[in-house]
């Protein structure tokens, strides 16, 4: 037994000793791990002061600064806060450098007490990725730190959306001055001449335009009237456009065309079948098939299939008209005016467009309306990706249209009463403004199609800014240089002058980007406008240089930022209307322009539906501010053709009419086989949800009708709504089929 025990003893000194020893290489390697470490950051600390000594100077002037003759207690020692705020460091540099001091501090990671993993550290390497990633940080704008003037660039990076730039704000210290009549040209507006001399003996002058925002800033009122804010459905918004009103007239058109061409025809089209036909057009925008007849073929779309058969769909296609004959025969002055069938409805639809209030910033620019018909109607633009069709139209930045008007050829040359004829494109601009409120600094932007000194002055009498691009032979005694003479100017080189006319200062640039680009205005010119805090930095561009293979920085007038920034709103619309558009195929041009207004009515809706929201949210005092995610614009039309198709007018109380009875045996058989086990049903928009018609509680006879109410969701039912194909509770104890169907 004794012998036993010193062998346990002895085997327990082993195991200590073994021990000891280990605990003791563990300890040395520890230390010996530490030393190393020591050493290698204060090499890399030597060798980085060596490399960025050179380089700071040049890639970063403005950061951190330490003097050569900064003491610290030893080398692996921080420096203190009292260190960094005696030196000269920018404040968001030294909140790092204080974030990282305690960063540090908390995580000790050379704690002996726990086991890491030394690794080999190449001192160069890892030097030259730390200059790196500084300058990548560095490269990131500051916006609450100006870049110092005379610093050389740094890496840009292409944005990946051009902010829209914001209006101009009036300021107290600034001129408080309002406009007076005709503004401060020489003479009255009516009697402007596009052949005056003062157009022709502008003097140009070396100098700068630079106006005071006060003078810039708008001051009208662009906020949206109750009645446009009370609308709450897609349906609601496209009617609002789209009105019964103008519904009514085609549906009449219709019948009288087919009375024309058949006095036996039974076609009769009411206002109920041209909002099915026209929901099912906009159903077919949105979900594209190879051809007509296949929306109602073996794979059939079901709305489109239940609102309308084929039959009756092509029936009212062929008679579609929008304006009767007759009246161009009693009427002789109608006789030579090409948009005899669509003049009511087009302007109908400008009252309607421009019952809006616009906002400051528009513009006026083409729209094509794809078509080959082979009437004069048609015009080539080559440059367009279409090239058939045109439009003029004048929106604003966000794209929507306040006015159109069709181009009809070469001749077309409107000239209002008591307007001046300033050249057949300049009157373009005239016609499409008429509506724009006088004196409140709105700004028009236009392109070089339409530009002209005279179409300036004649704006800025009405109170109205403009800014256009220009072609260098539409301006008289022009001293902007030729492309030939800015050939070896660098890139983002501008020179200004400025001139007047009729007593109206005219700003004239050039700038050159890849070629050269001309542009005049009445407001604005190479400098920012005058603030109480003045920005004297220049405004910068980002381009691609293909030579250094990189987005690089070069100088921008502001006067080709603000054109740049609101110039676009047509091109916005046509894009919006470009996705999904009606794509019917027809050789009569007046078909093809009512695809095309219905179209442009959608997207109208679908912008005033976004600033709608926009305002709501915006406006503390709306109460029924819906929070909700917003439609995209294919959901919206989808909303707008679900509306559309299950529109049914209400009618007066009497004898019912044959199609709005009461489902008869087969349409409740019908409706027991639509409802199938595991199918997942859709609540149906507001517009028929609230219509408070057509909805009508059926009972399913078997126990496999049985399905959860859609409202409670509480207990089960075997009543289904005829005209929403849902269960919803309808007894003594319940009645949710009521409460479902009208508005709380």
């Amino acid at each position: 037994m004794d012998i036993k025990i010193e062998v346990e003893d002895y085997h327990d000194d082993l195991d200590y000793n073994i021990v000891k020893e280990e605990y003791e290489v563990q300890e040395q390697s520890f230390t010996n791990a530490n030393e190393d470490i020591a050493d290698s950051t204060e090499a890399i600390r030597i060798k980085t002061e060596e490399i960025a000594e050179d380089e700071h100077k040049q890639e970063f002037p403005d950061l951190i600064v330490i003097d050569d003759e900064a003491d610290f207690s030893s080398d692996d020692e921080l420096p203190d806060t009292a260190f960094i705020q005696d030196h000269e460091i920018r404040p968001e540099d030294a909140q790092c450098i204080l974030q990282c001091i305690e960063d540090i501090q908390e995580n000790d990671i050379f704690n002996e007490t726990e086991t890491a993993e030394f690794v080999e550290i190449d001192v160069v390497e890892e030097t030259h990725s730390a200059i790196d990633e500084a300058r990548v940080v560095d490269a990131v704008p500051s916006t609450s730190t100006p870049v110092h003037p005379g610093t050389s660039s740094t890496p840009v990076f292409k944005t990946s959306k051009r902010a829209r730039s914001p209006l101009t704000t009036m300021e107290d210290s600034g001129p408080m001055n309002v406009p007076s009549v005709n503004g401060s040209i020489t003479q009255s507006v009516e009697s402007i001449s596009k052949d005056a001399k003062d157009f022709s003996n502008i003097k140009w002058k070396k100098k700068s335009m630079r106006l005071h925002v006060n003078k810039v800033a708008f001051r009208g009122d662009s906020s949206l009237p109750k009645d446009v804010k009370a609308l709450r459905t897609p349906m609601e918004m496209f009617c609002y456009f789209f009105t019964k009103e103008i519904v009514q007239k085609i549906a009449e058109e219709a019948n009288r065309a087919a009375l024309i061409e058949d006095k036996n025809t039974t076609f009769k089209c009411d206002i109920d079948d041209l909002y099915h036909y026209i929901g099912i057009l906009i159903y077919m925008s949105v979900y594209r098939y190879p051809n007509l007849n296949m929306y109602w073929g073996k794979n059939a779309f079901a709305p489109i299939q239940k609102a309308m058969c084929r039959t009756r769909f092509k029936t009212i296609r062929k008679h579609l008209c929008l304006r009767n004959d007759c009246e161009r025969v009693n009427n002789r002055q109608h006789d030579n005016d090409s948009l005899f069938h669509v003049r009511n409805m087009a302007e109908q639809l400008n009252e309607r467009f421009d019952s809006i209030p616009k906002q400051a910033r528009l513009c006026v620019d083409e729209q094509i309306c794809s078509t080959k018909t082979e009437r004069h109607l048609r015009q080539c633009i080559p440059r367009k990706s279409q090239k058939w069709g045109k439009l003029y139209v004048l929106c604003d930045s966000f794209g929507y249209v306040y006015r159109f008007e069709i181009c009809t050829g070469a001749g077309d040359n409107p000239i209002l009463s008591s307007n001046p004829d300033l050249g057949s494109t300049s009157n373009i601009v005239v016609q499409l403004t008429q509506t724009v409120t006088n004196f409140v600094h709105h700004i028009v932007y236009f392109d070089n199609f339409y530009a002209s000194i005279p179409l300036l002055v004649y704006l800025h009498g009405r109170g109205i800014y403009s800014l256009s691009t220009v072609c260098e032979n539409r301006i008289p005694n022009s001293k902007l240089p030729t492309d030939s003479d800015i050939k070896d100017k660098p890139r983002g080189y501008s020179t200004e002058f400025v001139g007047a006319a009729c007593g109206v200062d005219i700003s004239n640039v050039l700038w050159k980007d890849n070629k050269s680009v001309r542009l005049i205005s009445t407001y604005v010119g190479i400098k920012p406008f005058v603030r109480a805090n003045p920005q004297e930095q220049a405004v910068k561009a980002t381009r691609y240089d293909r030579k250094k293979k990189k987005h690089v920085e070069i100088n921008c007038p502001q006067i080709v930022r603000e054109y740049n920034q609101h110039i676009g709103g047509a091109d916005l619309m046509n894009r919006l209307m470009g996705r999904y558009n009606t794509r019917q195929k027809t050789r009569d041009s007046i078909t093809r322009l009512f695809y095309h207004f219905i179209d442009m009515a959608v997207t109208n809706a679908y912008i005033l539906y976004r600033r709608i929201h926009a305002e709501r949210s915006n406006d503390s005092e709306d109460v029924s501010t819906e929070n909700g995610k917003l439609l995209k614009l294919p959901e919206f039309r989808e909303e707008i053709a679900a509306g559309l198709v299950a529109y049914t007018k209400k009618r007066l109380i009497g004898r019912v009419h044959p199609s709005t009875s009461r489902p008869s045996k087969t349409q409740k058989d019908q409706q027991k086989a639509v409802l199938k086990l595991g199918e997942k049903a859709k609540h149906p928009t507001e517009d028929v949800r609230f219509d408070s018609f057509g909805h009508f509680p059926i009972w399913l006879g078997n126990k496999s009708g049985k399905r959860w109410c859609k409202l409670c969701k509480k207990s089960k039912t075997q009543c289904v709504c005829s005209k929403c194909d849902l269960h919803l509770c309808c007894s003594n104890a319940k009645n949710c089929f009521y409460d479902y169907h009208n508005k709380k």
